[in-house]
């Protein structure tokens, strides 16, 4: 005797809704560590004070080099 297989109509609504779940709580760890990781960050750094108008900006390094000049390119063929 062959006996009917019993089909379960609502398991896909199940998963589903199990996996939007799980993915609003990985959302949800996701943003809190990168609160955390940003607090941390901002902590970290020193308050950079506001340069005030009068002093120039500091250059990172000194006079610029020259240019380089131009080259010509030929065609060989």
């Amino acid at each position: 005797m062959v006996t009917a297989r019993k089909i379960d109509k609502d398991r896909h609504e199940r998963t589903s809704a199990a996996a939007r779940a799980l993915m609003e709580a990985e959302r949800l760890t996701r943003q809190a560590k990168t609160a955390r990781l940003r607090e941390q960050r901002l902590a970290a750094t020193p308050a950079t004070k506001t340069p005030s108008p009068a002093e120039p900006p500091p250059r990172a390094t000194g006079p610029k080099p020259p240019p380089m000049k131009k080259r010509k390119m030929t065609d060989i063929g």
